[in-house]
Parts: C-alpha cells; structure tokens; sequence
C-alpha cells in the first residue's frame, strides 16, 4: 500500500518517460499532460531514458543499416550517451525532488524496462505510483497487477491526472477518478472513461521539462531544431494493425475518439513555440494530414505563412490529388509520407482494412513524382499468413512507384489491435509475451516464415526494391549469414548510398 502524505507544500509530479533510446522526437502527450498541472498549481519533473544506453542500436541506427535513412553525426548536436548509471540518477532524482506521486509513460516495448524502474524505487520511496499511455490503455489489468503500480491511467491523461493529483491535495477520495484503476485496501476500482477532450481547452505544451538536445531531430541526413505539434487526435479510419482501430472502439459509446484541433489554436502554438525555441522543423502528428474538410486545409496552408518553416506530414493515398500537392507545395511542406504497407491488395483489404487498390496507390505516387516533395513508401512485413511471396509482391510494387524513399519496419502485434487479436488466438506470439520496436525486431512465430527471414528481407529490402533485377542473385546472397554475405551487403549498400540516399 502506498503512503498520502502531502502536508504544507508544493505537491510534485515526478514523470518517467521510459523512451526507445535516443528517439528525440517530442511526446506531445507527456507535454501536455505537464502543461495541464502546472496550469493547477502541481509541479512537474521528468526523468527522460532517452539518453541511456537501453539497448543494442537506436531506432536511427537500425533505419540507416537497413538503407533507410542516411547516416547523421549526432555527436555534434551532444546527441551522445549519458556515462551515468540510470537507476542511480533515477534514485538521485528522487531523493532530490521528493515527488508525491510518480508517473509512468512507456510504450510496449519499453514497458518492461519502465516496471523495473519503479520497483528500483519503491522499495525505499512509497508514494503512488501510476503507469499510463496507449499500452497500459489496452493492458491495465496487467500492469495493475505489479506490486510496484498502485494506479493505471485507461485513456487519455489530462484531465484524469489532474483530478488525481488535485484529490490526493485535498486529502480526497480518489476511488471514483474516471480513467483510473486504482488499488487501494486490497480492492481495484476500475472506474469508466470520461469524454475525449476539447483540444482547443488544452494549454499549450510544456516542453521545459525536457533536455534541449531533444529538439535536435536526425530528419533526412541532417538534423534541424524541430518541435511536434498535435493538428488532431485518432484517425477516422481503423486499420486491423493500428491502435487507432482500439481507441475508436474505447470511445465508440462516448463521444468518438477521433477529434480535430482549431487551424488557429494550432498556429498560435506553432508560433509561439517557434519564437521560444528557434525551431526549424515542424513535425505535424495528424494520423492522416488531408483526411479533413478542404476548408480546414486551406485555412492551414494560409495561416502557415506565419510559421515559415518546413513540415513532415503522413497522409493516405486516396487523399492525394493534384489540388492538395500544389497546396502543400505552397506551404513549405517539405516531405510526406505514404503508408502502403502491403502489396497484396487481397491481404491489404481482408487482413489489415485498408480498403485501397493498387491503381489508387500508383496514382498518388505518379502526382507526386512531379512534385517538389520528398517522398517516402511506408511499408511492413511480417504480418501474420504473409509469406515470401507475399513481401515479394510488396517489393516488386515499390518498383513501379519508382519513390526515392523505401521505408519499411517489421510487424508487430501492438495490445489494441485486431491483428494482436488475431495472433494470440492463433498462437503466433507467447501468452505473456509485449511486442517489440517495429523497426528492429518482431515477436511473432510464424510457420510460414522464420524471423531470421523476415530480418534478413528488411535489411534487403531496398536494394531488391531500387536495383535490377540482374543483381537479385547477389541480393539473395546477402540474407545469408557468415563473412561472404556481410561483405557482400557491405559493398552493395555503399553504392546503394551513393546513388539513392
């Protein structure tokens, strides 16, 4: 049990962003919910793992061996290693700011990391302790089961962590708080989600709780000064291998999860945090960037002007057409990208709900290969019934998009999908098992495919995508192991790079 203990002082939110090492891009939630407190009265620390050695190769690295990505030199913007130990730093932080409640933000793939950093610290500091974020939304009788999680945050935070906070002040009954499991005297109420929020009522993000290197983005073999901006929450549509597609069904009976942010609400932070930060990058979070109402696209692209800096968007092939690209090439937009996934239209439709044709997708590509855009092809493999032939079928369409940009992760079955669903009922994946970094690693057993396969077919992937089909034989070689074959990849991606990256 957990102590309350918050007499006449300031009350302290200690958050714990159990990150994938050094990926730098800004949560936009973390940042809000942050903002949010502060806006009460609470205040707000971070201990960030970024920075800490957590595993092998960072996200960037994984991408840039894979020919995905160029190479960037990190070290000069200090994107380097802390030489700390981090659950020493954690327990400094700690004894330090004496926090009354800690938070945990973690992913799936972080989340076994996450737990054993709450329970290197409850042993000598018990105050409650929360986990939350898109896992612990779809897991919470999982992690409320630790014996180091006191609460699980169900769905969005904002307003939930602030009625918590405010209601361990007051010395209140904190029982009833929607969002929130919460285990107290041996019982776990689990009370019901409240209604998504009014994007428009939220504070800007606060983005003081973390380092300054974390503004230095790798983007495109540079790296630029670049803040993330949240243009709307959820996606309209509910693609089988998205978490989207469980957080339409969280919210299907109260309110819709999926929501839109005022252009003006939007451009005014990007203002103001251009100004503050001397951003140089923009990176917009909109599941799908022109899946709006044209109306509310040339608002955007008008009142950009007051921003004046380069944008990354996402955006789905059926909404691209000539009208849109020439609107973002006015914008300063300077890349999209195109999630494609598949090449089989049949395994695309059935088994992952993207209801889009083959002609759909080459004629998005088509427009854009006449525009000043960069362009990058989001693809996956690895999904469960796809075999060999499938991710050749994936390949060979790349090549006729003729796209400078190959990107393409491993699949794996997120808690919140319909596809995660699927794999457990199919036994694809081990009962207990989290699901991995989709850019370096998959959880699946498939009989149809090993994952030595699928890893050596990632890493390939672009070379059989860009290169002629006289140098398949050679490519084929490189999914082998020993000295032969790396060398062999190491000759063909150095003039992979200097042709195509």
């Amino acid at each position: 049990m957990f102590n309350i203990n918050v007499e006449n002082k300031d009350f302290r939110v200690l958050f714990i962003n159990c990150n994938t090492m050094m990926d730098v891009l800004l949560p936009v939630g973390l940042s809000l919910i942050s903002a949010c407190l502060k806006e009460k009265g609470f205040g707000v620390k971070l201990f960030d793992t970024t920075f800490y050695k957590t595993a092998t190769e960072t996200g960037d690295e994984a991408r840039a061996k894979n020919l995905q990505v160029r190479k960037t030199n990190r070290e000069e913007f200090g994107l380097v290693y802390k030489d700390t130990d981090m659950f020493e730093d954690l327990k400094k932080m700690v004894e330090e700011y004496k926090p009354d409640i800690i938070g945990l933000s973690c992913i799936e793939c972080t989340y076994e990391l996450g737990i054993e950093m709450l329970q290197s610290i409850r042993h000598y500091y018990n105050v409650p302790m929360i986990v939350g974020g898109i896992f612990a939304t779809f897991a919470p009788a999982e992690i409320i089961a630790e014996d180091c999680v006191d609460m699980v945050c169900v769905g969005e935070g904002e307003y939930a962590l602030v009625e918590l906070c405010t209601k361990i002040r007051e010395k209140q009954d904190i029982t009833t708080v929607q969002n929130m499991w919460i285990k107290q005297d041996g019982k776990i109420h689990r009370n019901g989600i409240r209604r998504p929020v009014n994007l428009d009522e939220l504070p800007f993000q606060d983005w003081t709780i973390f380092e300054p290197r974390r503004f230095y983005k790798p983007m495109g073999g540079k790296i630029s000064m670049t803040g993330t901006f949240e243009m709307n929450r959820g996606c309209p549509y509910s693609c089988r291998f998205c978490s989207d597609y469980g957080l339409n069904k969280l919210y299907a009976n109260n309110g819709g999860y999926y929501r839109e942010k005022s252009i003006k609400r939007l451009i005014d932070e990007m203002k103001e945090k251009k100004e503050r930060y001397n951003l140089e990058f923009a990176y917009l979070v909109a599941e799908s960037f022109l899946t709006t109402k044209r109306e509310r696209i040339v608002e955007f692209i008008e009142r950009y002007k007051e921003v004046d800096i380069p944008f990354w968007i996402e955006a789905r092939p059926e909404s691209i057409n000539e009208e849109n690209i020439k609107l973002l090439e006015s914008s300063g937009c300077e890349g999209i990208s195109l999630g494609i996934e598949s090449g089989n239209m049949e395994l695309r439709r059935n088994l992952l709900g993207r209801n889009m044709n083959d002609e759909t997708i080459l004629k998005a590509f088509s427009l854009l290969e006449k525009s000043s855009l960069r362009v990058s092809a989001n693809n996956i493999i690895g999904f469960p019934t796809e075999t060999r032939e499938n991710i050749f079928e994936t390949i060979e369409f790349n090549r006729k998009l003729n796209v400078p940009g190959v990107m393409v992760s491993l699949y794996n079955p997120y808690k919140g999908t319909a596809l995660r669903d699927y794999c457990d009922e199919e036994g694809l994946m081990q009962k207990d098992a989290h699901a991995g970094d989709y850019r370096s690693e998959t959880v699946l057993n498939m009989p149809q495919i090993s994952r030595e396969e699928l890893l050596s077919l990632q890493k390939t992937f672009p070379l059989y995508v860009r290169f002629p089909k006289s140098e398949w034989p050679r490519i084929e070689k490189c999914e082998g192991n020993g000295q032969e074959a790396e060398a062999l990849y190491e000759e063909l991606s150095r003039e992979y790079t200097e042709k195509y990256l």
